[in-house]
């Protein structure tokens, strides 16, 4: 019977002959009563039986177990889809109230007039207290008129869920969240680089009454954030709130720019048309680290939650691990393990979101030439001596005259906002205190073709 049974489809099994070939009692059950009186003989008798419980024929079965699953997928599908009123459609409405955060100084009134403002903007995986160093610095050395806020961008930090946790839990679950799969949440433009300067502009205006922004400060993936909001505003491109006045417009050429270790985009001794080999890589890399969370994410519900904080730890060792960061472990161990542990606190509560703004803003994926709607004499860029990728295009970017100044600080890498705080501020308060570039706009020069030569060795991150 071994060849009959190894043989034999599993819809016309016959469980008779395989209680034969393999020695055992069989017992068949047309009923419940029969299914329990067989069921008892096999405990009273101790020894292993096989029993047959036929209630329905096969085709039946399969056809009840068949609208089971389409009725649970319709209800799921339903659910899922839903949006709660702590999540939003970045998509389909950059209208989403992102969280803020005020630097006062406690001596000044309530009611002082705050006539600027500036704006602060964090890097990938960080959020609105990624300033608060600087924050403290700033108010104490800027006059009171300055109005300073730093803000969550979308998917980090306090920034309402584009799913929430529980609708993420359940399209992971049901391998809905797969940036293969779907790759229409993950790729459609949730979380680009526009999609994000829109929404911040968006809640700036209709959220918190900024109806215009004197200054903003952008760190890293904050930086090119800024870099779109200036080419968005400057374009009148519609952001849901059509900006005809020039004089109403959140951002126009008189507000000023500060770029701390941030992509502009090709610059002028770049080639703007081919998308080279380094580019590609650049994008491959950045999609497998944003898979490589993602997968993660789905290891969640089956491993213990010291194994997944030990995943995210090396991740994010290995993130700031890399050359740009100028050994910061060795330079500084206490501020590099603090900020190991927030990112991975970031990533425990929001990976799906973070890791989607990875996938989405890989630097040759976004606008190459937002660095043309800059304007050079209101435009700061700083970089850390360590950082040698951001610090060189500093100096071209300064040589070439596309910013009116290029600030490096001493003995420090990418993390500029956690290893230098007093530095960054004084920078900013000079910048933003220089009456000389009140009412200057400037322009580009013609970079030499020596300096083109030489930076096409460099890769831009």
């Amino acid at each position: 019977g071994f060849e009959e049974i190894w043989g034999t489809p599993t819809k016309s099994i016959s469980f008779r002959k395989w209680a034969d070939a393999f020695g055992l009692p069989y017992r068949y059950a047309n009923s419940f009563e029969s299914f329990r009186e067989a069921y008892r003989s096999s405990l009273l008798s101790g020894r292993p039986e096989i029993i047959e419980a036929r209630v329905i024929d096969r085709s039946k079965n399969v056809d009840i177990h068949q609208r089971i699953t389409s009725t649970a997928i319709q209800f799921v599908t339903k659910l899922v889809s839903e949006t709660s009123s702590d999540e939003c459609d970045l998509s389909l409405n950059t209208r989403i109230n992102l969280p803020i955060k005020r630097y006062t100084n406690e001596n000044i009134s309530k009611g002082s007039n705050r006539s600027k403002t500036l704006l602060l903007i964090h890097g990938w995986m960080g959020d609105k207290s990624e300033w608060d160093l600087v924050g403290a610095e700033l108010v104490k050395d800027l006059p009171h008129e300055w109005d300073i806020i730093s803000i969550d961008l979308p998917g980090h930090g306090e920034a309402p869920y584009i799913l929430s946790p529980i609708q993420q839990m359940m399209r992971t679950a049901l391998s809905l969240n797969s940036f293969h799969e779907n790759a229409d949440f993950c790729s459609s433009g949730k979380f680009s680089i526009d999609a994000m300067a829109k929404a911040v502009c968006n809640s700036l205006q209709n959220d918190h009454g900024i109806k215009s922004l004197d200054a903003i400060a952008g760190y890293s993936l904050g930086g090119r954030i800024a870099l779109a909001m200036n080419r968005l505003c400057l374009t009148n491109t519609d952001m849901n709130a059509p900006q005809q006045d020039n004089d109403n417009k959140l951002i126009t050429k008189q507000t000023r720019l500060i770029l701390l270790g941030a992509n502009p985009g090709k610059l002028p001794f770049d080639d703007h048309t081919v998308k080279t080999e380094s580019d590609n890589q650049r994008v491959r890399k950045d999609r497998l680290l944003a898979q490589s969370l993602l997968s993660s994410l789905y290891k969640t519900y089956l491993i213990p939650i010291g194994s997944d904080l030990s995943y995210l730890s090396k991740f994010v060792a290995k993130w700031y691990g890399n050359n740009l960061w100028g050994d910061l472990q060795e330079r500084y161990p206490h501020k590099f393990k603090n900020m190991i542990y927030r990112r991975i606190m970031s990533l425990s509560e929001r990976r799906h979101e973070i890791a989607s703004v990875l996938y989405e803003c890989s630097p040759p994926l976004n606008p190459i030439d937002d660095w043309k709607k800059v304007t050079p004499a209101k435009t700061l860029y700083i970089a850390g001596s360590l950082d040698k990728k951001y610090s060189f295009i500093g100096r071209l970017w300064e040589k070439s005259g596309g910013v009116n100044k290029y600030v490096e600080i001493n003995d420090a890498g990418h993390a500029l906002l956690v290893e230098q705080p007093r530095e960054i501020s004084s920078a900013l308060v000079g910048f933003l205190k220089d009456a000389r570039i009140a009412n200057t706009l400037g322009t580009s020069k013609e970079i030499s073709d020596e300096d083109a030569n030489v930076v096409n060795d460099v890769k831009t991150d």
